[in-house]
């Protein structure tokens, strides 16, 4: 066997996987080709699941959907907005971010990558909305997870396991969602010509009361010349308050960030349509739309945020100017590092700040030299590492789906 073998069901899915496993033979795992993240791998065969393609059932009532993995992420959520419903985990479209143009991509795919949008500080991960899935390990070896309901069991949770996998220990073919009702309305306060400290600050008083901030993110003025809306002043830094539920509470609760933050006298509220469009814009990372730089995302505690911004993204002394901007009320910094260093020396830099401050790192962007020959995920815990071995050889025990695709080796 050699080439690309691209199934129609699950059935030809796991006897391919299960021929590959008695010669041996690695796979490159594949749906719609949308996201190249992860290290770059070399294997004679590619498993293409874009025919492992539908919906199995929606049950709008019962708030759940069932789907084949290879299912196209915009039909997905096409259906489900017939309906008003959505899924929670805000999902993102990174294809702004690698072409320059809308691309969701696959449900499989952005399930193996666990990626979530602005709303995930509230509303939980994309694996935190996984009801279930039938997947196929390995050995060719059927296994499923889950339901259509949320159940209180005891052992693991395999579908909080496989989500963010990226396709090494076993490949989905069906998915089961929990759907939620869209948003009846939504506006977004913003605070203008904060610096990186003062809005880390705002991030922590808002966050500490009753009103239930469902996005909150932070643009520096050297990042804000895209966000051509109308009531924005991009001449500015914006530090961005996302409120969403029935129309008179969310006023409401505008009027108190208002009186919150009445001393800062730049501010501004985006209305519906607008407000729908800059979170739009964020979850999907347009600010680096087609960017051909590195661009990484940070995970670290929002007390070193300000910190991380002042060593990384914006020291003069330095002469560090990379573009950036922070989501997840400060969780979450997104970066993009130039090439005035080519061999991103920063990177290491960083990395050995993440492991002093309990954070790590992701390239989710990098050129076919770095992917090839440098490291993808860093965490601030060496023994992750070792663990994330061990569980790879359970469900994929001669390392054939994906190999060093997270980790060299793995």
């Amino acid at each position: 066997m050699s080439g690309t073998y691209t199934p129609n069901n699950q059935e030809e899915i796991s006897q391919f996987i299960y021929d590959s496993y008695q010669a041996n033979k690695p796979l490159e795992i594949v749906t719609l080709n949308s996201k190249p993240i992860g290290r770059s791998i070399q294997c004679s065969q590619t498993l293409d699941l874009r025919k492992n393609s539908g919906v199995i059932e929606y049950a709008p009532e019962e708030l759940f959907i069932k789907v084949k993995a290879g299912t196209p992420l915009i039909d997905i959520l096409e259906i489900l907005k017939s309906k008003k419903q959505s899924l929670g985990f805000e999902p993102v479209d990174l294809g702004y971010l690698y072409n320059g143009k809308s691309n969701y991509g696959s449900i499989g795919g952005i399930t193996s990558c666990n990626l979530s949008g602005p709303r995930r500080f509230k509303s939980g991960a994309l694996r935190d909305h996984l009801l279930g899935f039938t997947a196929v390990n390995g050995k060719g070896e059927c296994i499923k997870s889950g339901g259509t309901v949320v159940k209180n069991v005891t052992g693991y949770d395999l579908s909080k396991l496989l989500a963010g996998s990226y396709g090494t220990l076993s490949v989905l073919t069906e998915l089961i969602f929990k759907v939620v009702p869209e948003p009846e309305y939504a506006e977004t306060f913003i605070l203008y010509d904060l610096n990186p400290k003062k809005a880390m600050e705002a991030f922590s008083v808002a966050m500490k009361t009753s009103l239930e901030v469902s996005g909150a993110c932070y643009y520096s003025k050297k990042n804000t010349e895209f966000l051509r809306l109308n009531d924005i002043d991009s001449s500015k830094s914006v530090t961005a308050f996302r409120m969403e539920g029935p129309k008179k509470s969310v006023q409401e609760r505008i009027v108190s960030l208002t009186k919150i933050f009445k001393e800062i006298k730049e501010k501004t509220v985006l209305e519906f349509y607008q407000s729908n469009l800059f979170w739009k814009i964020t979850a999907n990372l347009e600010c680096f739309s087609n960017s051909q730089n590195l661009v990484a995302k940070i995970s670290l505690p929002p007390t070193e945020t300000a910190g991380f911004i002042g060593q990384f993204c914006e020291d003069d002394i330095m002469d560090i100017n990379n573009k950036y901007f922070v989501d997840w009320a400060g969780g979450l910094v997104f970066l993009e590092i130039n090439d005035k260093d080519p061999s991103y020396l920063i990177l290491e830099k960083i990395k050995k700040f993440c492991k002093e401050k309990g954070s790590h790192i992701t390239i989710i962007k990098a050129n076919a030299n770095l992917r090839r020959t440098g490291f993808f995920v860093s965490t601030s815990d060496e023994n992750i590492k070792i663990l994330a071995a061990k569980i790879k050889q359970s469900f994929d025990p001669r390392s054939i789906l994906n190999p060093g695709k997270i980790y060299a080796g793995i």
